[in-house]
């Protein structure tokens, strides 16, 4: 009876640690399938991405750059701020995405000498101060316009190429002091670390303990007042360009039962009503693009900083992670052009003028006379009896400008 009742006893628990085992392999393997497909779809983004966004990239901002140093936009502070980003962006992408994707793919090829740390150091420092420069200058770019704007009198003296090139210097060594720290703190990873080169290594504890606790708090502190300049800029540009068109509605509406010369005045200026909801469109896709393109690394940077992950299917979770995130930042890097192309009615008619090289004389001197003849056009925009139409006449210019 009671070797009948053990053996019952024994056969049952046998059966459940049976069930026990076999569940836990299914997990197992559960667990390492799941992690298997997320080091397939890692591998096959780190190898057939970065080429396409280099090669698109480069030959992208090389046509931005040509464009903005042709004649129509050479002699607007705007243009040169689009120029020097698109520089950036070119550098970004021939020399640290290029060395990212030779050694997520063919890490062997990477020195890893003594003295390899002096390449880490350079490109954790090159990586984040470009990264940042770029968020500066589209901050800049923004802000000017918006100062133009709202203070038309005095946006010629303000909106000058001399300044920009003083106010582009100023932004570099902003971005160089506040990422100086990666040339004393940057270290190699060990080859068997997966699409990763450098990482935050230091033998001082003092420069740890800043990486880990006070560098977050600066860079998220940065990010939050750029973006907040970004975002603010955009929201005066959008009230002015609002008020404007109820403005010249109002004028329309007037000089439609007046003379026919007022008639004619006023459809003249439709065209740069459309022209400012371009420039609008513009500026907040651009806006919005470098948003959304730069928070998710910055976040999983300061996320994983404090984290050690031991799980295999943990580890390929945060691999696939870290390169949507990190390539997102590069796809910011190549969307300018689109986002000119496809809001900017200027932009794609100096592109047309550029590629197709036909420099005729009139061409030439009607380009001349755009961007140089600023009080000429405001003469014959100004031509209004109310102060509203002649500010309304002043956002329609400094928009497109």
């Amino acid at each position: 009876m009671n070797s009948t009742v053990f053996g019952i006893e024994y056969i049952g628990r046998d059966k459940v640690g049976e069930h026990k085992c076999m569940f836990n392999i299914t997990s197992v393997n559960d667990n390492r399938n799941l992690a298997r497909k997320l080091d397939q779809i890692s591998a096959a983004i780190n190898l057939y991405f970065p080429p396409v966004l280099l090669v698109m990239g480069t030959i992208c901002n090389c046509i931005v750059i040509k464009v903005m140093r042709s004649m129509y936009f050479r002699f607007l502070s705007t243009s040169l701020y689009i120029a020097i980003n698109a520089f950036i962006d070119n550098f970004s992408l021939l020399f640290l995405l290029t060395v990212h994707w030779i050694n997520a793919n063919f890490p062997w090829i990477i020195y890893r000498g003594n003295n390899a740390h002096f390449m880490c150091k350079a490109f954790n420092f090159f990586g984040w101060t470009s990264s940042d420069l770029g968020i500066l200058l589209t901050a800049a770019m923004t802000l000017e316009r918006s100062l133009a704007i709202t203070f038309p009198l005095k946006a010629q003296k303000w909106c000058s190429v001399s300044r920009a090139k003083h106010m582009s210097l100023l932004l570099l060594v902003l971005a160089v002091i506040k990422d100086a720290h990666f040339l004393f703190t940057s270290g190699l990873i060990s080859q068997k670390q997966k699409y990763k080169l450098c990482e935050i290594s230091s033998s001082n504890k003092n420069m740890v303990m800043f990486w880990l606790r006070i560098w977050p708090w600066i860079h998220h502190s940065f990010l939050f007042i750029m973006f907040t300049v970004i975002i603010i800029s955009n929201i005066i540009i959008l009230r002015h360009v609002k008020l404007s068109y109820i403005v010249q509605k109002a004028a329309h509406v007037y000089h439609r039962t007046g003379s026919k010369n007022m008639e004619s005045r006023v459809q003249v200026s439709s065209n740069p009503r459309s022209r400012r909801r371009q420039i609008l469109l513009m500026l907040l896709a651009d806006s919005i693009t470098i948003i959304i393109c730069t928070l998710p690394f910055s976040i999983y940077t300061s996320v994983t900083s404090n984290i050690v992950i031991e799980e295999e299917e943990a580890k390929s979770a945060d691999l696939l992670i870290y390169s949507a995130s990190f390539y997102l930042l590069y796809i910011n890097r190549c969307a300018n052009f689109y986002l000119y192309c496809l809001s900017g009615s200027r932009f794609r008619f100096a592109l047309k003028f550029v590629c197709t090289c036909k420099r005729t004389l009139s061409n030439s001197y009607r380009m001349s006379s755009n961007a140089q003849s600023v009080p000429d056009t405001t003469h014959i925009d100004c031509q209004m009896n109310s102060i509203a139409d002649l500010e309304d006449t002043y956002v329609c210019r400094m928009c497109e400008g």
